[in-house]
């Protein structure tokens, strides 16, 4: 298997590509503000009626259903300040931009969600040993279904838009959103029970409210420090990259797959095997059109290295591909090429 590798040039150096970049980062960026501002307005909201409901009839599980609505203010406003920094231009001390900026957030929401979820642990364990009499009924528990239906359509809003444009902060803001619709049910039921006499039923089920907000936090900030720290891309890209580089003619293995997750674009490497005795002008070919269909179904930055398939002996040549020296210097494209 030979190899060597051509000079490779930047989109990102012309006015054309740069347009481009912008404008699809314009629309992320928009998208992910709009999610941040729906969620501050209806988390603010929904805080304030939670508080003073619990306060005024002494419910520890209300307060804390009241504390994780407020974390979620808090975590909304992390992925606005991401957003907003993850949108400035690249520059000399950060050539791929500031994307990742988005992850960092979606690890500050996991560590808030940590250490509410813990404080609402201690604080449901002291109510537990000194239970207090818990007032409310019915209306508190209407209450809190609404809550648990807003803060549903909340995270349905999040995660569509996290999937539209492959945020991990988003998703993890809907997950947020989602914990505390759960908690609202929890208290909802909760309340019906502690109004009966049943009072440390409320600071159990305040218990298992904390207990969920830290598992979904754990999950979080595994998912997200993985992600800062290189992890694999998954199965389905992977499968992905090959289905539509193996679509070439002139394709004969794929080897070497690299992804580099930088928040707002995705940089790819990956080597194509392709059969001996193919000239340079056709694997020149061969290679611009990988590149090409790549950059248009996964929206990335793509690097292809040319190899000689040492195994094509084994496989069927690629029909139409002329035979020529068993032997050619191939080279690699980068899709920034213009």
């Amino acid at each position: 298997m030979r190899s060597f590798f051509c000079p490779q040039r930047r989109a990102r150096n012309r006015p054309q590509d740069r347009e481009v970049k912008k404008e699809k980062t314009g629309s992320r960026t928009d998208r992910g503000l709009l999610e941040a501002v729906v969620s501050i307005t209806g988390n603010l909201f929904l805080f304030t009626v939670k508080l003073i409901i619990g306060i005024a009839i002494g419910s520890m599980a209300a307060i804390a259903d009241a504390v994780h609505t407020f974390s979620d203010i808090a975590s909304s406003i992390v992925v606005f300040v991401g957003f907003k920094i993850g949108e400035k231009e690249p520059d000399p001390e950060h050539p791929h931009g500031h994307g990742r900026m988005e992850t960092i957030a979606t690890l500050v929401i996991a560590v808030l969600l940590v250490v509410t979820g813990l404080e609402l642990v201690v604080s449901s364990a002291k109510r537990f040993f000194a239970p207090q009499v818990v007032g409310g009924g019915w209306w508190v528990s209407a209450v809190f279904l609404f809550s648990a239906l807003c803060k549903e359509a909340m995270a349905r809003f999040a995660f569509r838009l996290g999937d539209e444009i492959d945020s991990e902060a988003l998703k993890a803001d809907g997950w947020h959103h989602r914990a505390d619709a759960i908690s609202s049910l929890l208290v909802a039921a909760g309340n019906i029970l502690a109004v009966r006499g049943w009072y440390q039923t409320d600071s159990l089920l305040g218990a298992a409210v904390a207990g969920f907000v830290v598992y979904t936090g754990w999950k979080l900030a595994l998912s997200s420090s993985n992600r800062l720290l290189g992890a694999s891309p998954s199965p389905e890209t992977l499968a992905k990259i090959r289905e539509v580089a193996g679509t070439v003619k002139g394709v004969n293995r794929i080897h070497g797959i690299q992804v580099h997750d930088y928040g707002f674009h995705r940089e790819i490497s990956l080597h194509i095997e392709v059969p001996p005795g193919l000239d340079l002008v056709e694997a020149h070919r061969v290679a611009d059109e990988v590149e090409k269909n790549l950059a248009g179904v996964l929206r990335a930055g793509v690097v292809v290295h040319v190899d000689i398939d040492a195994q094509a002996g084994e496989s069927p040549a690629v029909s139409g591909l002329p035979e020529k020296e068993q032997e050619n210097p191939v080279v690699c494209r980068n899709n920034n090429m213009p």
